[in-house]
């Protein structure tokens, strides 16, 4: 039977198409449902959202109006509170710029003593060189007087010896002249006896008998007489030269003495000039060393005077500047109040339609593919 399962196809199509219709009818119910269950939660979420924004409202004032005042006593306090550390600043300024310019003043009065001082110190050193020189010149001069009084006795015991001199020599002038004499006199006298002699000899000589042995003896006697006068003459002469040698030796040691104490007194003379040099020479040394100490004193003053100057100008440019005082800074005020807004109320959200199903499109559909199953079925007849 071919038709069979045709027909049982289109039966379930037609069952199925009523299922169908069925379950769309219930979705548009759940839809429509669900619908007035969004519809009712919106309300509700909109009407919990505007008390929510409302007690928001409230309390950003009440929250702005404590933080302003807040913040106003605050800051007052703060601008009074800079002003008392202001003050104090100020104060301790005061009080450091006082103790400073005391420092500085206390420091230019040091600096006045210390450079009197250091000036002092030079005058006392000028002094000091002074009363050196003072009394080295004393020493020189002293030095100088003794050369004085040692060059005079000097001079005075070469004048002794001097005065020795000459009386030695007018002494020994004296004893050889009469030495001289003497001699003289005594060969004078030597010559008369000996002619007296030598005549009494040629007078016997004469007396005795005439012959040649009485020439002879005359003769003789003669020779005799003259032999004794020449040897007298001679010795009277050697005595003479032997006596102005000692004349000339006296007169060459008396000129060689007199000489010595020339020499000694040129000595003295020179000794006294070279005292007299070196004490002028020292005393120009002394004036000089004095004028160029005195240069340098005044260099050195100099230099304490600019030093003074200079650490004066330290002192001054560290010195502090008055502090002036500040003005307060100003008082606070408050701010401008704030203009709130309030919060849009909110709606309930847009729900839009729920969708529909068509209940008969299901049925319809099944129904025309059952027929259309249908249609292709072959019926036999029946035997």
């Amino acid at each position: 039977m071919p038709w069979v399962l045709p027909a049982i196809s289109a039966a379930a199509t037609v069952i199925g198409g009523i299922f169908g219709a069925n379950q769309a009818s219930e979705s548009n119910a759940r839809a429509e449902e669900n619908q007035e269950a969004q519809e009712k939660f919106n309300k509700e979420v909109a009407e919990k959202t505007n008390e929510y924004n409302d007690k928001l409202d409230e309390a950003d004032v009440a929250n702005y109006e404590m933080m302003r005042d807040y913040s106003h006593e605050t800051s007052l306090q703060n601008w009074q509170r800079s002003a008392e550390i202001q003050d104090y600043q100020y104060l301790s300024k005061l009080k450091e710029y006082e103790k400073n310019i005391n420092i500085s003043r206390d420091q230019l009065a040091l600096n006045v003593t210390s450079a009197n001082q250091a000036i002092q110190s030079e005058g006392a050193a000028v002094d000091d060189m002074f009363l050196q020189q003072q009394f080295q010149r004393e020493s020189s001069l002293a030095a100088l007087k003794g050369v004085y009084a040692e060059g005079n006795l000097n001079r005075r015991e070469q004048g002794v010896k001097m005065l020795g001199i000459q009386s030695r020599q007018r002494l020994g002038t004296a004893s050889i002249n009469n030495s001289i004499d003497q001699l003289m006199k005594q060969g004078s006298f030597a010559r008369t006896n000996a002619m007296v002699d030598g005549l009494i000899k040629e007078g016997r000589a004469a007396m005795g008998q005439a012959g040649k042995s009485k020439a002879k003896r005359q003769q003789s006697a003669s020779a005799a007489l003259h032999r004794g006068l020449m040897a007298l003459e001679s010795e009277l002469t050697g005595k003479r030269k032997a006596a102005g040698i000692e004349l000339a030796k006296l007169n060459a040691e008396t000129s060689l003495a007199k000489t010595g104490i020339g020499l000694n007194l040129e000595r003295i003379e020179n000794s006294i000039a070279t005292a007299e040099a070196d004490a002028e020479f020292n005393n120009r040394v002394m004036t000089a060393n004095m004028k160029s100490f005195i240069s340098q004193t005044e260099r050195n003053i100099k230099d304490i005077q600019l030093q003074k100057e200079v650490a004066d100008l330290n002192v001054r440019e560290s010195t502090m500047i008055m502090p002036e005082r500040l003005s307060y800074d100003p008082r606070p005020e408050l701010p401008p109040e704030r203009i709130f807004v309030d919060r849009m109320e909110a709606l309930p959200g847009f729900v839009p339609q729920a969708a529909q199903q068509n209940v008969w499109a299901p049925l319809i559909q099944g129904i025309a593919q059952g027929a259309g199953a249908l249609s292709g079925a072959t019926f036999d007849k029946p035997f």
